[in-house]
């Protein structure tokens, strides 16, 4: 059986990790408060980590004691999260392809091993990371702003506007349509808080039947006439010659800092210090310059 103060250990790790060669560990008791143990526990604890090569510590007396050196693939073994897994956006364009090495690269200065698992809706991945199945998860900021309130997930990190989607348009099956019309059916991707809010918002006022349907199916019911008009991210390439109709939407903001067109990471708010390591360890302006380099044709993408 795990003695306690393996289970300790495993926090201690995490907490390790978020710091940085030279910074300074919290006290033993703050650090026994913090875990609901006692000192002795701490201290072994400790004692597991720098044994196994994992941590070097030096004492300072009442100043406390300081991080000499860390070894992250031993203390990420050690609690527990080798490799981090983290849930991103299916990667069907160029936008999400920049997005994706930079999140590769971002992980690798910080010698942080990475797994990125694509799926699609927000809500999708969102459930996947309150239900433990990864330890962090990209969405919109329209997404985690419609989550947040329950208090369970945490932003990490806010990259910017333009690094989600670079906009949304409307796609229409009638030949000389403007936008959403009486009568019209429209699909719409429960999965997706963008594409709910976005696809409420320019029906509102309209006397239109909403149809759920998977996002990747909007061309091909498009098409069969089963729906006559939908939400579309202007980056995802479309064949040539479709008799469809692409127009802006009605109720587009005037900047393109819209909420949907912005990518945050959010973790588990239970999960305070992976949440600290993510935010301490993992540099915001790497992922943004790298999607950037991937978007201008500069660097390949690689993930």
């Amino acid at each position: 059986m795990l003695h306690r103060y393996g289970s300790v250990a495993e926090s201690l790790a995490l907490r390790l990790l978020a710091l940085h060669e030279g910074e300074r560990l919290a006290p033993v008791h703050q650090l026994a408060a913090e875990f609901g143990t006692g000192r002795g526990t701490v201290q072994s604890a400790l004692k597991l980590l720098s044994d196994g090569g994992a941590v070097v510590l030096e004492s300072h007396g009442h100043r406390g004691s300081f991080v000499v050196q860390i070894d992250r693939q031993k203390l990420l073994a050690q609690a527990g999260i080798f490799p981090l897994i983290g849930a991103m956006p299916v990667i069907y364009s160029t936008r999400f392809q920049g997005l994706a090495t930079g999140l590769t690269r971002a992980f690798e200065q910080a010698a942080l091993p990475l797994v990125l698992a694509q799926l699609r809706g927000g809500r999708n991945r969102i459930h996947f990371l309150r239900t433990g199945r990864c330890d962090f998860a990209v969405v919109s900021r329209l997404a985690w702003q419609q989550e947040e309130p329950a208090g369970d997930i945490a932003l990490v990190h806010s990259f910017g506007p333009g690094t989600n989607v670079s906009d949304h348009v409307l796609l229409l099956s009638r030949a000389g349509a403007r936008g959403i019309e009486d009568g019209m059916r429209v699909g719409v991707d429960p999965s997706s808080h963008d594409h709910v809010r976005l696809t409420q918002a320019e029906c509102e006022g309209k006397a239109v039947t909403l149809v759920d349907i998977s996002y990747a199916q909007a061309v091909p019911r498009l098409l069969a006439g089963e729906i006559d008009a939908a939400v579309w991210d202007t980056e995802v390439p479309l064949p040539p010659n479709l008799p469809l109709v692409t127009v802006p939407r009605e109720r587009r903001a005037a900047t393109a800092a819209e909420p949907d067109t912005e990518a945050v990471m959010i973790t588990r708010t239970e999960a305070g210090a992976l949440g600290a390591l993510l935010g301490r360890q993992i540099d915001p302006g790497v992922v943004t310059f790298t999607q950037q380099q991937v978007l201008k044709g500069e660097e390949m993408p690689a993930f």
